[in-house]
C-alpha cells in the first residue's frame, strides 16, 4: 500500500492557499514542487501526508524542507 500526499500552492506564505492535488509517490511530489515551486506564481509550495503532516516544503522555489531536499536546491545553479 502507498502513501497518499497532498500538494497545496501559497501566492503568500500561511496565506489561502489553492485546492489539495492528490500525489501518489515521492516522485510525483517532487515533479509537483519543481512545476509549481520555480514559477515564481506561488511563494510557498507545501506538500503533506494523509495525517496533515508536512512533509516537504518550498518557499521562494527553494526547499526548506525535509533537510535532505535542501541538497536538490544547489541543482541548476552555476
Amino acid at each position: 500500500m502507498s502513501e497518499t500526499f497532498y500538494g497545496y500552492c501559497y501566492p503568500k506564505p500561511d496565506g489561502w492557499h489553492t485546492p489539495p492535488v492528490t500525489l501518489n509517490s515521492p516522485e510525483e511530489v517532487y515533479r509537483y514542487t519543481q512545476l509549481h515551486g520555480r514559477t515564481g506564481m506561488f511563494r510557498e509550495i507545501r506538500v503533506t501526508d494523509s495525517g496533515d503532516h508536512t512533509v516537504v516544503q518550498m518557499i521562494d522555489g527553494k526547499y526548506v524542507w525535509p533537510e535532505e531536499w535542501k541538497t536538490l536546491n544547489k541543482e541548476g545553479a552555476s
